[in-house]
């Protein structure tokens, strides 16, 4: 920092204002005016006090040290400056809180710090007071005679939202900055007072049927007195303030909030394999030809997917999401891959069931792993197993002539339906895959899967993943084929009588039993094979094998696999009764369920009277009065709305109405908004001018 000089030499006062222009010249001059010296501390000569030089002297040599401060400030670096360097100057403190500033006020209140400080080295550089300091910081930038560097943090530090003027603050405002804690500027601050109307509003507004703004307005303006209701801009500004999740609450339900909701990421880092498996079933996106039939339709998969190494443990597929088919996928898994220690599922019907969580004959507990079902509606709590539908199932659907996804365009995949229906009606080759060669494909499918890198697992395939698991010494806790026959057949608590066991609609019997009437025992069963079956004791030691008698209630034994399609064609044959008494109650008038009797029926916007319509439905035809085709029944026009009718016909509508408003005549309250806006229309005022124009020529 440059420090205030006393004391001048000949050499430094030469050609200033007020002196001689040479050396000697000055030297004759002191003498001769006897000014205050002193001999020079360093080299020969005198040099002279500054008190005793002429004013123009003095105030040439005041401005050489502004010049030489300014000079210094541009190259310094611009921070806040502290007591120890300014000698008592005020300290300027930042914002107490940065993260409610935004970037432009970040700016400026960085500016403003670098302003004062170019100030405060004036002052100590020159010696001047601050009013001075202040005055000529301005007067020089006004000049263009200021430091391209200040001059830049000058017009950074005015606020623009002022007068324009010449770019640069005042003095005054420069002086507020000086006594100012916070130099950041006061930004605009929303209002989040709630309006009184604004419940009342959002009743109308937050609805599952998620009318618009305008509708929700016009529904809350009929609930009003008239004249006291907002603007729509009003309630559009007060919606803005709102935030995403609130301003959709009602209008969307918990399960679609959750789409927009914070969630929470699992870490399955320290897990290992088999720790934890979830499972979940996918109608396919796809038709294939049914197994039985051949018919289109589209099947159920089931896998199951290890969380550790997102490997797909086990899958099967099926006619319809059931615990059989659950039982079968879990069932390829352990025999692959070992037992699970955890199985993590929804709350289907497939996986929340006696035979998959009975405690006793449940097939979870029978093979010890833990079955845990998420919350009811909520997938995003199994991501895994929904992402992998996506990755396997659904692109791999994409590829066969069937697909018909929710993807596809909705005209080719009516196309592709149709095309479907047209081979079974009219005969040709079926465009799907038959049966066998699907399974064969989903076998494939999940090789693929298995073998290509996940992101997840850092660039790693599940496969890979899993063997590195194995490479460090971890093993499976598998399973015996022998285990595996007896563990993965269902079972049921029956109780025997007379060495007899009802299963399903068959009679199962053995002699062994005689012993045990009364007895509650598990039976454990073949889905695929009725013929026979295994009963154990509640211990689970074995007793016998039961074979099917012959006083059955079908001749042959049926399996349950069996039973299970005919109890589902039995409910599909029911749908097709119950449409078809849907059709035939519309077809002669009957009603289903008692309505109200004043309630009128409105359908495309015409109000039908319900006894008046069944009536005329049900009444003998032969008293219908006839009516000549060349002369057909006039039917009244419609009524025209106003904006459909000319403006002569509204103008003249409104002045029968502005005549009836005032003999105070009562009017609707529809009618007297329409008055009230009426005239302010484009319509109107155009109306008004071709009428005065006619006046005038007349």
């Amino acid at each position: 920092m440059n420090s205030v000089r006393e004391w001048y030499s000949a050499q430094d006062l030469a050609g200033l204002p007020g002196m001689p222009g040479t050396d000697r010249g000055v030297r004759v001059a002191a003498e001769r005016e006897g000014w205050k010296a002193r001999k020079r501390q360093a080299g020969k000569g005198m040099e002279y006090a500054v008190s005793a030089l002429p004013a123009d002297t003095r105030r040439a040599l005041q401005s050489q040290q502004l010049d030489l401060a300014l000079t210094s400030v541009s190259t310094a670096t611009v921070t806040p400056p502290t007591p120890a360097v300014l000698s008592g100057a005020v300290v300027v403190h930042a914002a107490p809180d940065l993260s409610d500033l935004t970037d432009r006020q970040r700016l400026e209140r960085d500016a403003r710090a670098g302003v004062l400080t170019a100030i405060h080295k004036l002052q100590a550089g020159s010696g001047c007071s601050q009013e001075a300091a202040l005055t000529t910081l301005l007067i020089n930038a006004r000049a263009g005679q200021l430091d391209a560097h200040v001059d830049r943090l000058l017009r950074l530090a005015r606020d623009p939202r002022g007068r324009a003027g010449d770019g640069y603050p005042s003095v005054r405002t420069l002086k507020r900055w000086l006594s100012a804690t916070d130099l950041a500027p006061k930004g605009p601050r929303t209002s989040m007072k709630v309006p009184t109307w604004a419940k009342a509003f959002l009743a109308h507004y937050q609805k599952p049927e998620k009318p618009t703004v305008q509708q929700a307005y016009d529904a809350f303006l009929a609930t009003l007195p008239r004249g006291q209701h907002p603007s729509i801009h009003q309630v559009r500004r007060f919606l803005d303030k709102l935030g995403a999740v609130t301003k959709e609450r009602g209008r969307m339900g918990d399960r679609e909030l959750k789409n927009i909701r914070p969630f929470v990421r699992r870490d399955f880092s320290l897990l290992v394999p088999n720790d934890v498996w979830s499972a979940d079933g996918h109608t396919f996106d796809a038709e294939v030809q049914h197994p039985m039939h051949g018919r289109p339709f589209r099947p159920e998969i089931t896998t199951f997917v290890d969380i550790a190494t997102r490997r797909a443990v086990g899958w099967s597929v099926d006619l319809a999401e059931s615990s059989m088919a659950v039982a079968d996928a879990l069932r390829s898994g352990v025999e692959r891959y070992g037992i699970p220690a955890l199985i993590y599922v929804d709350n289907g019907s497939g996986y929340k069931n006696a035979f998959m969580n009975d405690a006793a004959t449940g097939l979870v507990g029978r093979i010890g792993a833990t079955l845990t079902h998420s919350l009811p509606y909520n997938s995003q709590a199994r991501g895994v197993i929904e992402r992998l539908h996506q990755t396997l199932w659904v692109s791999g659907a994409k590829q066969l002539p069937g697909f018909i996804g929710a993807a596809m365009d909705r005209e080719a995949r009516l196309e592709q339906f149709k095309l479907s229906r047209r081979a079974l009606k009219q005969g040709g080759v079926m465009p799907l895959m038959p049966w066998h060669l699907f399974v064969q494909w989903c076998e494939t499918r999940i090789d693929e899967y298995n073998a290509r890198v996940h992101r997840s697992l850092k660039g790693l395939s599940p496969a890979l993943a899993w063997a590195n698991f194995e490479a460090k010494d971890w093993v499976p806790h598998t399973m015996a084929p022998a285990e595996l026959d007896t563990l993965f057949r269902p079972r049921v608590t029956r109780t025997l009588a007379r060495a007899e066991i009802r299963l399903f609609n068959n009679i199962y019997f053995a002699r062994e039993l005689e012993e045990f009437h009364g007895t509650e025992v598990h039976v454990a069963f073949d889905i695929h094979n009725a013929d026979q079956v295994w009963v154990y004791l509640p211990d689970g030691r074995l007793i016998c094998r039961a074979q099917v008698s012959g006083n059955t209630k079908h001749y042959f034994p049926t399996p349950v696999i069996e039973q299970a399609r005919q109890k589902r064609a039995k409910g599909r044959l029911a749908r097709v009764d119950v449409k078809r008494e849907e059709i035939l109650a519309e077809l002669h008038g009957a009603e289903a369920l008692p309505a109200l009797e004043a309630a009128p029926v409105v359908i495309g916007g015409r109000v039908i009277q319900r006894e008046a319509a069944l009536a005329k439905r049900t009444a003998d035809v032969a008293d219908a009065e006839p009516i000549a085709l060349s002369q057909p029944a006039a039917k009244p026009a419609p009524a025209l709305s106003r904006s459909e009718r000319s403006a002569a016909d509204n103008y003249a509508e409104w002045l029968a109405l502005d005549e009836r408003i005032n003999r105070d005549e009562p009017v609707s309250e529809a009618d007297a908004r329409w008055h009230a806006s009426y005239p302010t229309s484009a319509q109107f005022k155009a109306h008004s001018k071709k009428l005065a124009a006619r006046s005038n020529a007349a």
